[in-house]
């Protein structure tokens, strides 16, 4: 009898243990490009990144179940989707309890993110997280306007609140969003980030443990981000307002993040003034952005870290060197004053601003003619049309000025008229080496471009059925040019034409000799 009984409680442990695992797995998306009309982002990919590593980290997300995607269309994110979908009904097969993370920043509006010039509407997003298989579906998505992705789940925004969500084998989906449906997101070379992303990264590592358990529920989660990023933005020009909907049921609390599996950790031990920025120097981003007054402990992964204190016209900075399952506490003293410009983040955000900041580059493939007009003098008795070909790079920026360098080559044969001579065959041979600057139109599937270019020309020209030796020419090309064509995503197709004028002319033409170069362009952006 005795036996029969252990041998029960045996099994009933082993069930409730298979039954309590957790199988996770997620999808994390940057995308600094948006649509058309959508200024470039700065910091998107870095935000997905971040997210990425820190579910890895301390959010039971094994790395090779986080998709990380970066600048991406809609059907890649799909795919991400429905690569996932078997793996989580697998799990739920096997008794786990199965949870879908998926973390979202960039451009959207009141219906859609938007992923280049692809769009995920806001419904389709929410049938994709519902029939991914999950138990639990949580969507973290820092994007403008992205509280219109909970109103048809009638989600409330606007006020902090303190609830909780009772849960044990948890079933549901929630979604938090970094604004509300008529607000825009913004993001900060200051903080590196969105300051949606850069507040729940804050809560997830335990800013947010209000308990002291160490674990970060997703209340405890939600309750910071609100709080701390409407603070922040409250003097910009859009504030913000972080939205919610969850939707889940079951009994206890939902951990999000649990600490103690951290490889490292900073404490804050409370009672020193001011808001402390964790910056990672092994990483070159903001982990953390914490007030002293109380008491917290940040889990981090080992590397080197600077703390700064920001005062007006300086910023006290204290450097930390943690190794795996190492604490290290925050104290007063470690810290020297120093200017903001000084720091150890400011050289890293102002290199990724300006990389940000450069004119996008696509290099493009030209195939064109290159003609001095059949019916003038010019192109009867000293050059024919003939094929031309290159390679070009195009910088065109999102403040809608445009510059390009280019080489174009290309010859074929022809046949001039001379007075004297009559009909003569001609074999054309002409390279020049030129740039272009100017302005186009807004950021659109169609784009249009004015501007003007010089070029220097060589041409050379023989008669294979004359003893004449072959002739050379040099020269400088200068006019007005002019594209138009179309823009989607890194893809470009356009009609170039561009009007030049010699500097030089030849024998004893009464001006300068003029040509024309109209060109078809197929470029890729990077």
């Amino acid at each position: 009898m005795i036996r029969n009984l252990l041998a029960l409680c045996v099994c009933l442990c082993a069930a409730s243990t298979a039954f309590a695992e957790e199988y996770r797995a997620g999808i994390f998306v940057g995308n600094n490009t948006g649509g058309s009309a959508d200024l470039p982002l700065i910091f998107a990919v870095s935000d997905a990144q971040k997210m990425r590593d820190l579910f890895v980290a301390v959010g039971d997300l094994k790395a090779s179940e986080a998709v990380l995607l970066e600048d991406v269309p809609k059907r890649v994110v799909e795919n991400a989707f429905d690569n996932l979908h078997s793996k989580l009904v697998n799990a739920n097969n096997q008794g786990m309890q199965t949870t879908l993370i998926f973390y979202y920043s960039g451009h959207g509006d009141d219906n859609a993110l938007h992923l280049g010039t692809t769009l995920i509407p806001h419904p389709e997003l929410r049938a994709w997280l519902d029939n991914s298989g999950a138990d639990v579906r949580i969507a973290m998505l820092d994007a403008c306007h992205s509280g219109s992705a909970i109103r048809a789940k009638g989600g409330t925004r606007g006020q902090s609140f303190d609830f909780g969500i009772e849960v044990e084998h948890t079933r549901g989906t929630a979604i938090l969003t970094s604004s509300a449906a008529s607000e825009v997101s913004q993001e900060s070379a200051q903080v590196g980030g969105g300051f949606f992303t850069h507040y729940l990264h804050t809560a997830l590592l335990g800013a947010a443990d209000d308990d002291h358990n160490g674990e970060v529920s997703l209340t405890e989660a939600y309750s910071y981000v609100h709080a701390e990023t409407a603070f922040s933005t409250r003097d910009t020009i859009d504030a913000q307002t972080p939205g919610f909907d969850f939707d889940l049921v079951g009994s206890g609390s939902y951990s999000v993040t649990t600490l103690e599996t951290a490889n490292a950790q900073l404490s804050f031990q409370g009672g020193i003034e001011g808001v402390y920025a964790v910056w990672d120097d092994s990483r070159k981003r903001y982990v953390a952005e914490v007030r002293g007054a109380e008491p917290l402990t940040l889990a981090i992964r080992p590397g080197t870290y600077y703390v700064h204190r920001r005062l007006p016209g300086w910023v006290d900075e204290a450097r930390y060197t943690v190794r795996k399952g190492e604490t290290l506490v925050i104290y007063e003293e470690d810290f020297v004053s120093v200017t903001y410009e000084q720091t150890a983040s400011r050289g890293a955000l102002d290199r990724q601003v300006r990389k940000a900041s450069a004119a996008p580059l696509a290099l493009r493939a030209v195939f064109g003619v290159r003609t001095f007009g059949d019916n003038s003098v010019v192109g009867q008795q000293y050059v024919p049309t003939h094929g031309i070909a290159g390679i070009q790079a195009r910088f065109l920026r999102a403040s809608k000025s445009w510059y390009s360098f280019e080489v174009l080559n290309g010859g074929g044969g022809g046949v001039l008229v001379f007075n004297e001579l009559g009909q003569q065959p001609v074999t054309v041979a002409s390279t020049s080496v030129g740039g272009a600057i100017g302005y186009a139109t807004a950021p659109a599937f169609i784009r249009a471009g004015l501007g003007a270019k010089v070029e220097g020309i060589g041409i050379r020209r023989s008669f294979p059925e004359d003893q004449t030796a072959p002739q050379s020419s040099v020269s400088l090309g200068l006019g007005p040019t002019a594209f138009t064509g179309v823009h989607y995503g890194r893809l470009s197709l356009d009609l170039e034409f561009s009007w030049l004028i010699m500097a030089t002319s030849w024998d004893n033409l009464e001006q300068r000799p003029s040509y024309a170069e109209p060109v078809l362009a197929l470029g890729y952006r990077f």
